[in-house]
Order: C-alpha cells, then sequence, then structure tokens
C-alpha cells in the first residue's frame, strides 16, 4: 500500500468520486486498477490537469515497426466506420506510429496524445493500459471511467505488449483506442491478433519479401547522408535527412509514384514526386516488392520548394494559417476547437515538412503562396486576426 500525501489523497479522492458518479461503473473497480490510481497519485498527478509529454524523435525505422505495420493496417482496415486509432508504442513507451482511417479521427485522438511523439507511462499520465501493459509485459484493458485522467474518461484501450521471440526483451505495445462505447471483449482479440502476427514476422523476417525492403533500407541508410526512403504497399521507412521529404501520410502518394516511375524504365511519368527524385526497384526474384527513393537536395540542403505544402494535411494548412497570420497557439485553438498541445504538434509537422523553424518564416511561405496565386486559385486571403 502507497502512502499518499494530502494532494495524493485529494487526487484519489477526485478520480473516486467520478467513477462513483458514472452510468457505467461496475460493482467493483478491479485491485489492479485501483493500484494504478494510488501509483499515480502517488507520483504527484492530477487527473484533471494531465497533459501527455510529447517528443517529436520517433523510432519509426525499428524493428518493431516493420513488423507490426502489415497487421496493424489490415486491423485498421477492418475498424472502418469506428472512431479508433491503432498505435504503436516502443520500449519507452513512446507512441512511434498510428493508424486510422479519416484525418478529422487524427485530430480527434491528438487532442488527448494518441498520436506518434507522446509518452504514455503510468508516472506521466496515469492509468491507461499502454502504460500497464508495457509494465506488467503482459496484456491490459481500461475502460473509460477506469482512466485516472478525467481527458481519457471518453475511451476505451486495449493493449499488449511485445516481447522479442528470439531475447524475451520487450519491443514495444500496440494499443486499439476506441471512443465509448466500445467492443471491449472484440477490442483485446484485435490487438492479440496483431501481437502475435507481429511476433510471427519477427520470427519468419528472413522469409519474408517485405525484409529486402527493410535490408535495402538499412545498406542505403548505412553509404549515404543523403534523404533516401524505402516505400511498399504497407511500409515507410526514411533516414533522418529523408524525412525532411516525407512522413508517414505521404507513404501511398510515394508508392504509387515510384511504381509508375518504375514502369516508365526510370523516365518519370508526368510531375515528379519530388523534383529531382529517383527510384530502384527492391525485388524479392522477379516480384517487386518496394522501391528505393532517392531525393536530390536542392542548395542548402532544403527540400525542393513547393513540395512541403501539398503535404500538408487539412488541418495542417488551417493551423499554418491562423499562426502565419499572427494567432498564438492558444488563439489558434480556440479559433479551431483544438487543444494547445494539438496545435503545438501540428506546428512541429507543419515546420518539418515546409523545412522552416520559425514563424516569421511561416508567414513568408504564406505570403509568397498568396502572391503567386491567382484571384481564383484554392489558397484564398490570409486570415487577419480577428477573421
Amino acid at each position: 500500500m502507497l502512502d499518499l500525501d494530502d494532494r495524493g489523497q485529494l487526487a484519489l479522492r477526485h478520480v473516486l468520486d467520478r467513477v462513483e458518479a458514472s452510468s457505467s461503473r461496475p460493482r467493483q473497480v478491479s485491485e489492479v486498477i485501483q493500484a494504478s490510481w494510488r501509483r499515480a497519485a502517488a507520483a504527484g498527478l492530477r487527473p484533471d490537469e494531465i497533459h501527455a509529454p510529447y517528443d517529436e524523435d520517433v523510432d519509426d525505422d525499428s524493428r518493431l515497426h516493420w513488423a507490426a505495420a502489415p497487421a496493424m493496417s489490415a486491423v485498421g482496415a477492418d475498424l472502418d466506420g469506428v472512431r479508433s486509432a491503432l498505435l504503436l508504442v516502443d520500449r519507452r513507451v513512446h507512441v512511434i506510429a498510428r493508424w486510422t482511417r479519416t484525418a478529422r479521427i487524427g485530430v480527434q485522438m491528438d487532442a488527448f496524445g494518441a498520436a506518434p511523439g507522446f509518452f504514455c507511462d503510468e508516472t506521466l499520465v496515469g492509468t491507461n493500459s499502454i502504460g500497464m501493459a508495457a509494465r506488467t509485459r503482459g496484456a491490459a484493458l481500461v475502460r473509460g471511467f477506469e482512466h485516472f485522467a478525467d481527458a481519457f474518461t471518453h475511451v476505451t484501450c486495449a493493449s499488449r505488449a511485445v516481447v522479442d521471440p528470439f531475447t524475451g526483451q520487450l519491443l514495444g505495445v500496440v494499443n486499439l483506442t476506441i471512443a465509448d462505447p466500445a467492443p471491449w471483449e472484440l477490442m483485446s482479440a484485435l490487438v492479440g491478433r496483431i501481437v502475435h502476427e507481429t511476433q510471427q514476422r519477427l520470427l519468419d523476417r528472413t522469409s519474408s519479401t517485405s525484409s529486402a525492403l527493410f535490408e535495402r533500407f538499412l545498406e542505403a541508410r548505412r553509404r549515404t547522408k543523403g534523404p533516401v526512403a524505402a516505400v511498399d504497399g504497407t511500409s515507410l521507412f526514411t533516414n533522418a535527412a529523408g524525412s525532411r521529404y516525407v512522413a508517414s501520410s505521404d507513404r501511398e502518394a510515394l508508392w504509387a509514384w515510384a511504381r509508375a516511375h518504375l514502369a516508365a524504365h526510370g523516365r518519370p511519368p508526368g510531375p515528379s514526386y519530388a523534383a529531382g527524385a529517383t527510384c530502384e526497384g527492391v525485388h524479392d526474384g522477379r516480384d517487386l516488392v518496394g522501391a528505393l527513393v532517392r531525393f536530390a537536395p536542392s542548395p542548402g540542403g532544403a527540400p525542393p520548394e513547393g513540395n512541403g505544402w501539398v503535404r500538408l494535411t487539412d488541418a495542417e494548412r488551417s493551423v499554418a494559417e491562423l499562426v502565419a497570420a499572427g494567432y498564438t497557439n492558444r488563439e489558434a485553438a480556440t479559433k479551431l476547437f483544438l487543444s494547445p498541445h494539438t496545435v503545438d504538434y501540428h506546428l512541429r509537422h507543419i515546420f518539418r515538412k515546409l523545412d522552416i523553424d520559425s514563424r516569421v518564416q511561416l508567414a513568408r511561405v504564406l505570403d509568397q503562396r498568396v502572391g503567386a496565386s491567382s484571384p481564383g486559385d484554392a489558397v484564398g486571403p490570409r486570415l487577419g486576426r480577428n477573421g
């Protein structure tokens, strides 16, 4: 039993009162969940003021990502019409990848930290199935009212740890988050399926066609400091320089461009996906299983002009326009009905995709786009502070 100070006692009482008032509460909350609440309270967390810490440096070219991506994509496709997100988390309990069906769902999940870059450790965000699965190296299910943080009470989360079949070490966690009401038993089954298929891919890696792409990418990354990416129908791997040109949201478009490029025998099929980009096929026997794409850096190492803006999502463009017009993150969040840390999350991606590092540079990008646009162009006028 953990000894709680006055602040911890107040935090725990807040959670207990909230659960007592919940219409979906069980007759008795499990001791496992209660113990997690006590740990969160002892860590000094307040359920009404929790914000997941964020670090944009994600390890999304790891063995775990390679092994889990096909199963995550397949299960994600089966969840069409369900407000859900599949999260892949590394051993640091740091979200490295997410699969959602629509951009709108992605924005909703961003609002409470269910997105790449956020940490889910129990001591940082309180009771949650990701942190519990990592802690026990097993499975965990946390229903909405069982979360410690008030911000998480509208979602149910099922998670299971992924253990390296060769070393027995924890590789990470697979998570399925669904907005309540959620089919709890089905969620656990789907997560179990993903973990099983992930571990099978790790065991069968030498015979998997996708392993040829991953090995080719590792070889290219070792031999070049230039921007490079490897892509196929389910995965996208980039080195640090390549991440300035493409992100996970670009995988489908980049793969389509690469296939067309290869079908044209190296002659770019119409407008290039990225000026100066070249690609070579990756084969398993006679079968094309992927492509290695090399980007030609422009002078100064910046991505080709104009490539960044087309990669921004609708949400990112909305944030960019407001920030460029002088809105603070908090003001932009209020106008877009988002949280401030979600705006910050979008802004980090905007800066990376546009290869800029300040709001002043962002304003210049918008000015250049408006100046180069005719009255009928889709860019539209700059927003004023009161617009």
